[in-house]
This record gives structure tokens, sequence and C-alpha cells, in this order.
């Protein structure tokens, strides 16, 4: 009887089936590692896109908060502008002769600058019985009423008029030298003195008005030196002239 021969083992089923899953598993071994190698890690992504996206935020915001406060800053502005009165806007009148209610408005009017004369008149004849009231003022400051009767006002210098509306603000002054002043919006009452000036008289009235005439004179004098005098709550205004600086001492 004849030996069966043993088959050499490579050509046994079972042995390709055994190479065959080896080679199946390391196959998908090395497709996942590919898939893995390959796909990025999107963890970092995100986070560095959020971060990214977090600074454009703030960087938003950071302009948004600029451009709200530029636009207080500008309302502010235009706020405190509104608020003040535009000098380019105020009418002034020069030296000349103007005619009441068409030329110049009745009114309370302040000299700015150098005014050497200046007077309220009944007509236009040039004639002295049309002087209703006038004057030489000295000083930067002096103030005059035109009255709605009145038929021209005239003026000479270099100084100006302007019209004294309720926006106006004095200073409340409790110094102050020659000129015309309203009491209780230029200057305070009570009691001033004065050392003299250079001349050897010089002049002070308090007024009961400003129309420039006699009857709004309530008290005046012509010192040589020093003086005091009282200037009253009631009273509507002081002028002074040549006597130096008044100093409130009471």
């Amino acid at each position: 009887m004849e030996e069966k021969r043993k088959k050499a083992f490579y050509r046994r089923w079972w042995f390709w089936v055994i190479i065959a899953i080896i080679v199946i598993g390391m196959a998908a071994s090395g497709e996942e590692d590919v898939v893995q190698e390959a796909t990025p890690d999107t963890g970092d992504t995100i986070e560095e896109d959020n971060e990214d996206v977090s600074g454009v935020e703030d960087q938003d915001e950071a302009i948004d908060e600029e451009i709200i406060e530029d636009a207080d800053e500008t309302e502010a502005d235009a706020t405190d502008d509104s608020a003040k009165p535009d000098p380019i806007d105020r009418m002034t009148y020069g030296s000349g002769m103007y005619e009441v209610g068409t030329d110049i408005q009745p009114g309370l009017y302040r000299s700015e600058g150098s005014v050497n004369y200046w007077a309220r008149l009944s007509g236009f004849s040039g004639e002295f019985d049309e002087i209703i009231a006038n004057g030489n003022p000295m000083g930067a400051s002096h103030v005059v009423e035109i009255f709605d009767h009145d038929v021209a006002f005239e003026s000479s210098g270099s100084g100006e008029w302007y019209l004294i509306d309720d926006n106006y603000e004095g200073e409340l002054a409790t110094e102050f030298g020659d000129g015309i002043y309203i009491v209780g919006v230029d200057i305070e009452p009570g009691r001033y003195r004065s050392e003299g000036g250079s001349g050897s008289y010089g002049y002070w009235a308090r007024l009961s008005g400003f129309s420039g005439g006699f009857d709004d004179i309530i008290a005046n004098g012509n010192p040589e030196g020093s003086t005091i005098v009282e200037i009253d709550g009631a009273d509507q205004g002081f002028e002074t002239s040549g006597n130096g600086t008044w100093t409130k001492v009471e």
C-alpha cells in the first residue's frame, strides 16, 4: 500500500484563509493611520478661530465706543456753542446819525470802545434845541437809553453801540473805573471808596435811569481827592469819571 504524501502547508486551504485575514487586517489598520494623519486637529483650529472672532468683536466694540464718545462730545460742544451769544451776529452802530425806528431801534444800549460824543435828537435840523440829551463819555463803558419818541441818535468816535437784550450778563464787579454801570448787573450795590484820579476834580452820579437827562440824577458830586459813596440797591446806574478806581469797602 502506498503511503499518503503530506501536502505542503502552503497548499492547504486554511493557510490562505489566515493569510487573507492578516492582509485585510493590515489594510484596515493602514487606512486608519491614513485617516488619522489626514484629519486635522479641529479643536485647535476652532479655538484659534474663536480667538480671531473675539479679537474682531473687541475691535468693533472699541470703535463703537469711540464713535459714541465722539458723538457725545460733538453734541456737548454744539450745546455749549448754542448757549453762547454769537458776537458776529450782534448789530453794532458806530459813528453817524441814525433814524430811530428805521436805522436803530429803541432800547438800552452800551458803548464799546472810544465814543467821544453822543446825542438823542428830536429832529434833523442840527439846531441846539433838538438835542434832548447828550454826553461826552469817559471810559470804555457807557449806557444810554434810546426812546421810541426820539427822532434820531447821533454818535462820534471809534467806538460802537450795541443793544442790551434779555441775554445780557454783566460781571457784577466790586472794583471799577470810569464809565456808566448798571447797578446789580455790572456792579454790586454797597459802599465804595475812590482814592481820586490824576486830575484836580472828578465826577460821580447815582442814576435812576439812562436817558442822559438831569431828571435821572439822584445825587452827584465833584470830589477832589478821595471820596466815599453809598450806591443803593434801588439805584439803576452809577456814573463816574476822573475818580480813578472805585473799590467796595462794605
